[in-house]
């Protein structure tokens, strides 16, 4: 009988700490929702719609890039942080929607997160060997690891239709953005965070990018591509 009880007080005392620690520890997810912008304008892919800062007419056919090292800052300054990183490509509707799982409920004040991979990362090979991923690959030769962003089109130079790829790379060009925006996360419950990037500011603030005088293929210029990780840092509002 002293056994029986003592088995249940056992019990009885596992389920108190059980239950405290659900009531203190309940989580729900935050879903970034990613649109595009060019300034004013929503996207329109493979349309000579828009005007660079440069004043070249030009359109846009692809739009890839990396997002990682997301971390959410909550009221109190501690931040929580995610090892995950998300392949996104801004021609396809699915990998605009991220879903940060079993985040701690409460009030965040602040969302940070890079655009590329961090050293860590930014290693040939590292990440799995699906065609998105493959196609994003920076060549071995050029230093290895793999591209943080891929903007590709065409634009109007004197009037004769020419490509761009402004490329992104190398471990010195990662972009950090910094967002200051409050959040309440509930239980059980998808928080929507909505992004929007507006693809206009790779080209500006603090550099103006042109097609012609800087290269409209960036990655084998270090120059060039500087001056996309100086502008990156606004791309996202």
């Amino acid at each position: 009988m002293k056994i029986w009880n003592l088995s249940l007080l056992c019990f009885l005392v596992a389920m108190f700490f059980y239950s405290c620690k659900k009531d203190t520890e309940i989580d729900g997810n935050v879903q970034l929702s990613i649109q595009y912008k060019v300034d004013n304008s929503l996207l329109l892919a493979d349309t000579f719609a828009y005007q660079s800062p440069a004043g070249y007419q030009y359109k846009i056919t692809k739009l890839e890039y990396f997002i990682s090292n997301i971390q959410l800052k909550d009221i109190s300054g501690k931040l929580q942080q995610l090892d995950t990183v998300f392949y996104v490509n801004a021609l396809q509707s699915s990998t605009n929607s991220i879903v940060l799982p079993n985040i701690p409920t409460g009030k965040y004040t602040d969302l940070y997160f890079s655009i590329g991979l961090d050293s860590l990362h930014n290693i040939s090979n590292s990440l799995s060997g699906s065609v998105e991923m493959e196609n994003m690959a920076w060549p071995d030769m050029m230093g290895g690891g793999y591209h943080f962003l891929k903007l590709e089109g065409k634009y109007l130079n004197n009037g004769k239709e020419e490509g761009f790829a402004i490329h992104l790379g190398k471990n010195k060009n990662l972009v950090n953005v910094h967002l200051a925006r409050t959040i309440e996360v509930m239980v059980n419950t998808n928080t929507t965070f909505p992004l929007t990037m507006n693809i206009n500011e790779w080209l500006k603030n603090p550099e103006t990018y042109d097609f012609v005088l800087d290269g409209s293929y960036s990655m084998s210029s270090d120059a060039a591509m500087h001056k996309l990780q100086k502008n990156g840092s606004d791309v996202f509002y």
